[in-house]
């Protein structure tokens, strides 16, 4: 039997990962979902095919005898999804032949340094292996809910954060831009930090979002990045304009500047506890004018009432992706007296202090690459001109790849003045690049 090479033990970090899991899947409709021992079989073959031609980890098997390593994972996957099988071996120093000595899977990878990068690339083929044989999403999120909390045990590569981009985190989990420019949703931020690159790297991204009621159109266009998957700094601009008279001529721009701090938790990886990743996080905001409106006198918004023409938002945002249940939850809590997000300034003769308002996300996980969801988003009702109420929307993401996704969303944006007093809703497209 040939000898594994040192560093070509990334194999082995799902061979003998799953051989160490202490608590396999006992639900047989995993084991049935997969298409029982010959659906095994064709998942596990076209799994290896799929990690033997990776580049991001191929090398990493150049010395695996191929066929028994598959061999293993046929019967792992068996029993992982609680079918009548039982995993024959474990893993051994130097060989895979029954000799030497018996290690558990932290002892394994020890010494291997293996990256968040690399563990992510094997989970990603298994999902694809997965889905080209037709396993449904939420069976295959349970195998994937079991897989990820072996992360901390796994990867023992020493952080630092890279010259390079690795583009190493999940499909999705950088979320999409937020109409102020920050990760998250469309309409609130999350606690996840923006773009694809992990704890060893870094992301940019560069986003435009368009929304179009029956009066009033908002477009943002801003650049944001992430730092080791835990800093996110984010730029936007937002446009809002009228299209109804007396307000048809209605411009009104507005800078917001945004950081971002991942504090604790790991949405992705920690599956086995109940304790979401938690975020802090606060935006700069400063109005630019209002425009069209100057034959009327009103150049500013605080001659609407608005108390100041700039502000900060302080919010904190927690978020859990359950695998198991293919649901992505996000509450955030937000601290502000922007009126319309600061597009009619901050505070007014209704309020002038920040007021606590509450913000939730959800999304099902239809598969790895499309989502579909809700938000709320609170807002506190400060100036006499603008009835404001709370926003909300219904959304569809699409992530093709890791450099383009598209939401779709229907949203409901309540009264934004008594000059039109019509409930605003309308359809809202966003479209994000980055690396």
């Amino acid at each position: 039997m040939m000898k594994l090479a040192t560093a070509a033990t990334l194999g082995l970090l799902l061979a003998s990962s799953l051989a160490c899991a202490q608590t396999p899947y006992t639900e047989d409709s995993t084991y049935q979902g997969m298409g029982g021992k010959e659906g095994i079989k064709k998942i596990t073959d076209t799994f290896v095919a799929l990690i033997t031609s990776d580049p991001r980890i191929k090398e990493s098997f150049n010395d695996f005898d191929i066929p028994q390593l598959n061999q293993r994972l046929q019967e792992q996957f068996c029993e992982f999804a609680g079918g009548p099988c039982k995993y024959s071996g474990k893993y051994r120093d130097k060989t895979m032949d029954g000799v030497g000595t018996v290690r558990d899977m932290k002892s394994v990878h020890i010494d291997l340094k293996i990256t968040n990068a690399q563990f992510n690339a094997l989970a990603e083929d298994l999902q694809i292996a997965m889905e080209q044989h037709g396993v449904p999403s939420s069976v295959s999120n349970k195998l994937i809910a079991k897989l990820a909390p072996m992360q901390r045990d796994i990867v023992t590569a020493s952080p630092g954060v890279q010259s390079k981009p690795d583009m190493g985190k999940f499909l999705a989990t950088g979320g999409v831009s937020q109409l102020e420019g920050a990760g998250g949703g469309g309409l609130t931020p999350w606690a996840l930090i923006t773009g694809y690159g992990s704890r060893d790297s870094w992301a940019a991204n560069a986003h435009y979002t368009h929304v179009k009621t029956q009066d009033y159109s908002l477009g943002t266009y801003g650049v944001a990045v992430g730092v080791g998957d835990r800093l996110e700094l984010s730029l936007a601009r937002q446009d809002f304009k009228g299209s109804l008279a007396p307000l048809n001529a209605l411009q009104i721009k507005q800078d917001i500047v945004g950081l971002k701090v991942r504090l604790l938790g790991d949405a992705v990886y920690e599956q086995d506890v109940w304790v979401p990743q938690v975020a802090v996080g606060i935006m700069y905001k400063k109005n630019k004018g209002i425009g069209g409106l100057g034959a009327l006198g009103i150049t500013s918004v605080t001659q609407l009432g608005a108390k100041d023409d700039s502000g900060y938002d302080y919010y904190v945002s927690a978020t859990k992706v359950l695998f198991e249940q293919s649901l992505l939850v996000n509450g955030t809590l937000r601290a502000t007296k922007a009126n319309q997000m600061g597009i009619l300034g901050f505070g007014g003769d209704q309020g002038d202090h920040a007021k606590l308002m509450p913000e939730v996300s959800v999304a099902y996980l239809i598969n790895r690459k499309l989502a579909l969801g809700a938000e709320y988003r609170h807002k506190p009702h400060n100036l006499g001109v603008d009835p404001e109420k709370a926003y909300y929307d219904a959304f569809v993401a699409w992530f093709p790849t890791r450099n383009v996704s598209v939401t779709a969303a229907y949203a409901h944006l309540g009264e934004i003045t008594v000059f039109n007093k019509k409930k605003q809703k309308g359809w809202y497209l966003s479209v994000q690049t980055g690396f």
